[in-house]
């Protein structure tokens, strides 16, 4: 398998879930949301460079489109089964190609360290999502302002 025979463009927003997936065990989708959710408001501005997610706030957890559609060219491709949460073979294969991309990335350090606080406690992050101020100052589909660090 090479990289230049995928008719997709990744970005490293791309290799990032799919690190996050390959070395942790997130449940379903409202869980990564919630995660990046956390992993945003936790990191300073200037260290999320190239990283911009809105989200929404939905009854119990947060929502991203930019995450949806990066989960949902993952799954086109090939690269994730969306039913367990995991990575394909292929999935694993072009990660591993590509995952020294993400060693000089800030966003995706900030997010490797969060995530090793939660290990496999990862319904937390549903949980600490829920008692957020800004998620429960927020409106029912309305977007949730970030605060600039």
């Amino acid at each position: 398998m090479t990289v230049s025979s995928f008719t997709y463009t990744y970005t490293l927003q791309h290799i990032l879930l799919l690190k996050l997936l390959s070395t942790f065990t997130f449940c379903r989708p409202r869980t990564i949301h919630n995660f990046f959710f956390l992993a945003t408001l936790s990191c300073p501005a200037a260290e999320r460079t190239g990283h911009r997610y809105e989200f929404y706030k939905g009854s119990s957890a947060v929502y991203s489109f930019e995450l949806q559609s990066i989960l949902a060219d993952l799954k086109k491709g090939g690269m994730i089964c969306l039913q367990r949460m995991a990575l394909t073979r292929e999935g694993r294969e072009y990660y591993y190609q590509l995952a020294s991309l993400l060693r000089y990335e800030q966003f995706s350090a900030h997010c490797m360290k969060l995530a090793l606080r939660y290990q496999d406690n990862l319904w937390r992050v549903n949980h600490e999502v829920m008692f957020h101020p800004l998620f429960r100052k927020g409106k029912t589909g309305r977007k949730i302002i970030m605060p600039l660090i």
